[in-house]
């Protein structure tokens, strides 16, 4: 199994998770590690080894956090460069943790990682581009539903 541990500025990180409850239900090995306002980057290091201390040594570990070069990147890279069942990926959103949690039992974390980079690409859609799309193939209905 893949433990997954969500970071990012504020409370993304928590409603983040709640987010994702509220889709898959409860998850075990799913934390939340919110990075809050007057912390540095060695507190948020303290809380990652505090967490990472509860997972099972045989799981591999994901990082998904907010944003690249960030604190809650760089205090994760430290434990990625000396774990190599560890990796990280930035930019996280709700269909990327959706997408993790469907196919974490299933699959090693280096196949996961490839799924990702297409799960990003497939979840960001220009609303007017989609909808030009559909008009051009007659599929939008008089009442411009879907």
């Amino acid at each position: 199994m893949i433990s997954v541990i969500i970071s990012g500025h504020g409370d993304f990180a928590t409603a983040l998770e709640g987010s994702s409850r509220m889709i898959f239900g409860e998850k075990d090995n799913l934390i939340a590690v919110p990075f809050l306002k007057g912390e540095g980057t060695q507190t948020l290091q303290e809380k990652y080894r505090e967490v990472l201390g509860e997972i099972p040594l045989e799981n591999e570990v994901l990082f998904l956090v907010d944003i690249f070069g960030g604190t809650p990147y760089n205090a994760a890279t430290p434990y990625i460069l000396k774990n190599k069942t560890a990796d990280m990926v930035s930019g996280v959103n709700l269909p990327m943790l959706l997408e993790v949690l469907a196919m974490r039992d299933h699959v090693t974390l280096k196949e996961m990682l490839g799924r990702l980079k297409q799960v990003n690409e497939e979840s960001f859609q220009v609303c007017s581009e989609h909808l030009e799309k559909i008009q051009q193939t007659n599929q939008i209905g008089e009442d411009g539903l879907l």
